[in-house]
């Protein structure tokens, strides 16, 4: 619901309804204290001192934020907008070549405790497959239920079609995405098999 709904749609229309209150808001400030044909010379309007007011108001409210120690601005201090991961966290750790290591092997050799990589790091642990399904109208051969590592999700449901290779020798399994892929690729929502579902009620025989 929120990758499909609330994110694209929802939070733009309330990011531009709070904008325009507060332009709306201005507006009306200013005009509340124009008066017509009382003033002759542009530089005594009041409208014009209080919109200059307060701009320098945001201006000098902002640079003083800027300036505090760390940890007296509260919520404001919060590198996070939206999603799980800091805006401004340490890069994922680089993969370790020796995790490349040994003869390849195939998705059926997965099993919990394998690493998942992505392009640039360690994306999940793998706690074991799940058969085939259709998902959103596309077919897929089947999911890896892993845990993500390092900030990404706690769930996700990989399809196997993304495993470039697997190495049983260091239990390592390499998938085809940079890393900060997951939720944008929806599989941190179970496919609909797995998805709870109301229950049958049948009449007694």
């Amino acid at each position: 619901m929120r990758q499909r709904l609330i994110d694209p749609f929802i939070m733009p229309l309330l990011v531009i309804g709070v904008t325009a209150a507060m332009i709306i808001t201005v507006g009306r400030t200013l005009l509340g204290v124009y008066q017509a044909g009382d003033t002759k010379d542009r530089l005594d309007r009041p409208e014009l001192w209080i919109a200059l007011g307060l701009a320098l108001a945001v201006i000098f409210g902002m640079g003083f934020l800027a300036t505090r120690p760390k940890g007296t601005t509260g919520i404001l201090e919060k590198d996070v907008a939206i999603g799980n991961r800091a805006f401004f966290e340490e890069p994922l750790p680089p993969i370790d070549v020796r995790a490349r290591s040994g003869p390849l092997g195939t998705v059926s050799d997965i099993r919990p405790g394998y690493t998942l990589y992505a392009q640039n790091g360690a994306l999940a642990k793998a706690h074991g497959l799940l058969p085939g399904s259709t998902d959103y109208g596309k077919r897929f051969a089947g999911f890896i239920y892993a845990e993500g590592v390092h900030g990404a999700s706690p769930e996700l449901w990989i399809p196997i079609e993304a495993v470039m290779s697997v190495y049983p020798e260091t239990q390592s399994a390499f998938l085809a995405i940079k890393g900060d892929e997951s939720e944008a690729f929806g599989w941190n929502t179970p496919p609909e098999s797995v998805r709870l579902k109301p229950a049958l009620i049948q009449d007694p025989l």
